[in-house]
C-alpha cells in the first residue's frame, strides 16, 4: 500500500509539476469535432471552441461559432494525496477530453479533491457567474457548493448516457441531457482514467490495481480482478478483449467476458498512452520511446518502431496511416501495416494530450498552448493557433 501511494503521489507531481502553474502550461485535453468546431479545454480553466476553417484562413478570433469560457473556481483548498504531495489549487483545470452531447459540449473539472461535470451550449454557453441557463439546456452536477472528486479520465456517451470516472473512487452514470445522476459504483480507489464501454458493459480501473466490470443496467457489477500493478493507461476494448497499459511496464489484454488474461507484453516503460486497433492489430505508445505493433490475438510483436522521446499522447489512424506523437513535439507518420516511417513533422513543443483526427488532418494540442492542424498526407503543418492571450 506504501508502495502504491508513493506511485499516485508520483503521477500527481507529474500532472501538477508539469503543467499547472507558471508559464509552463500543459496541453492535456484533446478535442471533441463536430460541424467543423473543436473544442477542447485548457489547465487554466478554459474552454474553448474553434473552428478549422476560420484558424486555416487566419481569421480574428471570434469568429463564426468560436468562443472562449472561463470555468469559476470551485472547492477548498489541502493536498491530493496528503503531505507528501504539492498542495493542490482551488482553481478549476481540465485535463479530460470535452465530449458533445446533441447541442451541448459537457467537460469534467478538476479543482484540488474536488470535482464537477458542467454542460454548456456548445455555439454559445450561457453561464452567467458559473450558472447554466437552463432554457439553452445547459447543467452542472453536482449542483450548488457540491462535488464530487476531481477528474482527470474523459467521459464516455453512449446514446443518453455519460459514464465517468471520480478521484472519489466513483463511477457515475449520468443522464446527458438533464445532468441527472442514473447511478453510481464505488471502485475502492482513485480513478484517473476514462471507462471503456461495449456492449453495455463498463471497464474501469483504480489505482487499487483493480479493474472492472459493471453492468449498464444499474451499475452491479459483473466480475473484478486484481493486477499486479496500477493501470497506467485508460483501457480499450475492441474483440472481446481490453487492452491496457500498467506501471510494472506490462500491457495486457484481458477477456472482456470473464476478465481472464489472454496475454502480456512487456515493454521498457509504462505504457501511458490509450491504445488503438484496427484490423486485428493493437498499437501502443510507451515511455520508452517505442511503438509497438501487436498481434489482438496473441500478443506477439509484429513490429516496433522508436521515436526520439517518450509518447504520452494516444496516436490514431488515418486509414493506412498510424500517426505518434513523441513528447518532444516531433509527429511521426507512419504505414499501419509495417511501422516504415513515411514522414515526420516537428511542431517544437512538448505533446501530451490525446491527438485527433479528421481525414487527413490531425489536430495537435501541444504545452506552448498553441493547436496545430497537420496535413499527414503531405506533412505539411497547415495552421496554428496560439490561444494563451485569449480570453
Amino acid at each position: 500500500m506504501k508502495k502504491l501511494s508513493l506511485l499516485f503521489c508520483l503521477v500527481v507531481l507529474i500532472l501538477l509539476v508539469s503543467g499547472c502553474t507558471g508559464p509552463g502550461y500543459q496541453g492535456w485535453s484533446g478535442f471533441a469535432g463536430r460541424d467543423g468546431i473543436l473544442y477542447f479545454g485548457t489547465i487554466d480553466g478554459r474552454v474553448l471552441a474553434i473552428n478549422a476553417e476560420a484558424r486555416s484562413q487566419e481569421l480574428p478570433f471570434p469568429s463564426e461559432n468560436e468562443w472562449a469560457f472561463t470555468v469559476p473556481t470551485m472547492g477548498a483548498q489541502g493536498a491530493i494525496c496528503g503531505p507528501a504531495c504539492v498542495p493542490a489549487s482551488t482553481r478549476a483545470s481540465i485535463y479530460a477530453t470535452p465530449v458533445v452531447v446533441g447541442d451541448l459540449v459537457c467537460v469534467c473539472i478538476y479543482a484540488g479533491e474536488n470535482g464537477k461535470l458542467v454542460a454548456m451550449d456548445r455555439l454559445a454557453p450561457g453561464y452567467t457567474e458559473g450558472v447554466p441557463l437552463r432554457s439553452k439546456g445547459e447543467w452542472i452536477y453536482p449542483t450548488g457548493v457540491k462535488s464530487i472528486g476531481a477528474i482527470v479520465g474523459t467521459p464516455v456517451l453512449v446514446e443518453d448516457t455519460l459514464y465517468v470516472g471520480s478521484s472519489d473512487g466513483k463511477l457515475y452514470a449520468m443522464d446527458a441531457a438533464y445532468g441527472e445522476k442514473k447511478w453510481e459504483f464505488d471502485t475502492g480507489g482513485k480513478v484517473w482514467t476514462s471507462p471503456a464501454v461495449e456492449d453495455g458493459v463498463i471497464y474501469v480501473s483504480n489505482y487499487e490495481r483493480k479493474l472492472f466490470a459493471v453492468s449498464s443496467m444499474g451499475g452491479s457489477l459483473l466480475w473484478e480482478i486484481e493486477l499486479p500493478a496500477s493501470i497506467a493507461s485508460s483501457p480499450l476494448v475492441s474483440e472481446d478483449a481490453i487492452f491496457f497499459g500498467t506501471f510494472d511496464n506490462h500491457f495486457y489484454a484481458i477477456d472482456s467476458s470473464n476478465g481472464s488474461e489472454k496475454w502480456t507484453f512487456e515493454g521498457s516503460n509504462w505504457f501511458w498512452s490509450t491504445p488503438v486497433v484496427k484490423d486485428g492489430v493493437v498499437y501502443a505508445g510507451c515511455l520508452d520511446q517505442q511503438i509497438y505493433a501487436l498481434d489482438v490475438s496473441t500478443g506477439d510483436k509484429l513490429w516496433q518502431f522508436a521515436t526520439d522521446a517518450p509518447i504520452a499522447s494516444a496516436p490514431v489512424l488515418s486509414d493506412n496511416l498510424l500517426v505518434v506523437a513523441s513528447e518532444s513535439g516531433v509527429i511521426y507518420v507512419l504505414e499501419s501495416d509495417s511501422g516504415d516511417l513515411l514522414r515526420t513533422v516537428s511542431i517544437g513543443s512538448s505533446v501530451m494530450a490525446p491527438l485527433h483526427v479528421e481525414e487527413n488532418m490531425v489536430y495537435v494540442h501541444a504545452k506552448n498552448r498553441c493547436v496545430y492542424a497537420v496535413d499527414v498526407q503531405s506533412g505539411d503543418k497547415v495552421w496554428e493557433f496560439p490561444y494563451s492571450d485569449i480570453e
